[in-house]
């Protein structure tokens, strides 16, 4: 039987390409739960039940492979999905008109932007009466839980207690459901989660303004731009959008700038400085932070100009970084460079091949250049030993031309890619949502080899030296963790 004990030995040479979606997904939330010495699985009491039901039907697979498990009910009452028999001719009868309960009424708040909880309760309610499958709930399992580990739900939400009874009811529907379930939801609790999801509705001036910023810079998109420019006359002539509308002045100049473009022969979409200006904070982390980057932040020599009182109102994102690497660099946000130093042997690649398996169990897709070692023994061994194989992790011997694709890239080495401090700024203009991790070499005397500007180019500087890796940064960094 499975257990965190044999976790890794006994599933080392299955091909999870092969198994089913959910049993993967199971594999991939386990990788993170195991963490720091399985730190999230012990801390966690969520985490731990998921993960110890996913072993469960993982030795169930394992045991009957290739029959697959079959659904059974769940403590929601997920139904399995039955086939429904082909209906006899009925005889002519007359119809009965059958009174139609009317639709409940919600009070409902328009606001700029959706709270996550009540977002989770929304996407939990449409699943009411559906049929889903293992995998789509174990991912709005794990969506939730990251969530509330990166502390955009908290416990003094207005909506903790359903957030907690809702979380429970997903696991007790994976524990006991097959492969495919109908969700249902009971009356006293889906109306209450029913009220949560229609209690706040995004402005619609805010959406059509997301669109809007979203084509910035963009090359050919007069197609993309008249469908906007014709949403938003459609708005305004519908009345959905009024002069009263808090947003409608830059609205207009947004349908302006349409038409212009629209009209014109200019092939990109190119918003001014002091219209996106006008625009920050207002469309919300959704453009401007998740990427770290601010738009037009680094466009022009004149960079941006923001009040002081709007900056404090910014919600940054960070990526969410939990357990030893957290220990050693704080929570760094999304795009962050980081700079890793030592000696030769003294564990700098180990370490951040480790890193970069951290971070694609946890955080994303993650490209390893190992243009040091190449595809070569040492770099298969340290692979083998780590048990840094997974889904999310690529490794090429040389640095690809298009990097938008991945989260985190880590370059080993820096020297042997012959970058300078201007193919580092490059990378950082034309990856946005890409974070950087650059290995370096340095002398006996423990200095860089290379320019020492490259240090100021950086967020976080973590060096390696005799199994220590210690770190200084901008994100709370300044701990230490054994390599």
């Amino acid at each position: 039987m499975l257990n965190t004990t044999n976790y890794f030995q006994k599933v080392s040479n299955i091909d999870w390409n092969m198994v089913p979606e959910a049993l993967a997904k199971g594999h991939r939330l386990t990788e993170g739960a195991s963490q720091n010495n399985w730190g999230p699985y012990r801390s966690n009491e969520n985490i731990k039940r998921v993960v110890d039901a996913y072993m469960l039907k993982l030795d169930e697979y394992l045991a009957q492979n290739p029959a697959k498990p079959v659904a059974k009910s769940t403590t929601e009452k997920p139904e399995p999905v039955k086939s429904t028999p082909t209906p006899k001719p009925a005889k002519k009868t007359v119809p009965t008109v059958k009174k139609v309960a009317p639709a409940p009424t919600y009070k409902t708040d328009s606001i700029e932007h959706i709270d996550t909880d009540v977002q989770f309760i929304k996407r939990y309610a449409a699943m009411h009466g559906k049929v889903k499958s293992q995998a789509q709930i174990l991912t709005l399992i794990h969506s939730l839980q990251k969530a509330i580990l990166e502390r955009r739900i908290r416990k003094t939400s207005p909506y903790a207690k359903e957030i907690e009874l809702m979380q429970g009811q997903l696991i007790s529907c994976y524990e006991q459901m097959g492969d495919m379930a109908e969700i249902k939801i009971d009356n006293k609790n889906l109306k209450r989660y029913l009220e949560i999801a229609h209690s706040q509705a995004g402005m619609l001036s805010i959406s059509l303004l997301k669109a809007y910023v979203s084509l910035n810079g963009k090359r050919d998109i007069k197609d993309k731009a008249e469908r906007l420019f014709n949403r938003i006359k459609k708005a305004v002539e519908q009345g959905k959008i009024t002069k009263t509308d808090k947003y409608a002045t830059k609205l207009d100049a947004a349908f302006q700038t349409l038409k212009t473009y629209i009209d014109g022969d200019s092939k990109i979409l190119n918003i001014n400085k002091a219209q996106l200006n006008g625009l920050m904070g207002i469309v919300g982390d959704d453009l401007f932070y998740k990427n770290k980057g601010i738009s037009g932040l680094d466009d022009d020599e004149n960079g941006m100009i923001v009040n002081s009182g709007e900056l404090l109102k910014m919600d940054f994102q960070t990526i969410g970084l939990q357990g030893k690497y957290r220990q050693l660099i704080g929570d760094p946000s999304v795009g962050f460079f980081a700079m890793v130093f030592g000696l030769p042997k003294s564990g700098k690649s180990t370490m951040c091949l480790d890193f970069a398996n951290h971070l694609a169990a946890n955080h994303g897709k993650v490209l390893y250049c190992a243009i040091e070692e190449g595809f070569g023994y040492t770099l298969k061994e340290k692979i083998e030993r780590l048990k840094a194989h997974h889904p999310n992790l690529f490794v090429t011997d040389r640095v690809p031309e298009h990097l938008d694709q991945f989260d985190f890239v880590f370059i080993d080495s820096v020297s042997k890619a012959g970058l300078e401090v201007s193919d580092m700024d490059e990378m950082r203009k034309m990856n946005p949502n890409t974070s950087f991790i650059f290995i370096y070499h340095t002398t006996k005397e423990g200095k860089f080899r290379g320019v020492n500007a490259h240090a100021h180019e950086v967020d976080v500087i973590i060096e390696v030296e005799k199994g220590k890796a210690t770190s200084t940064g901008r994100f709370n960094a300044g701990g230490s963790v054994s390599v």
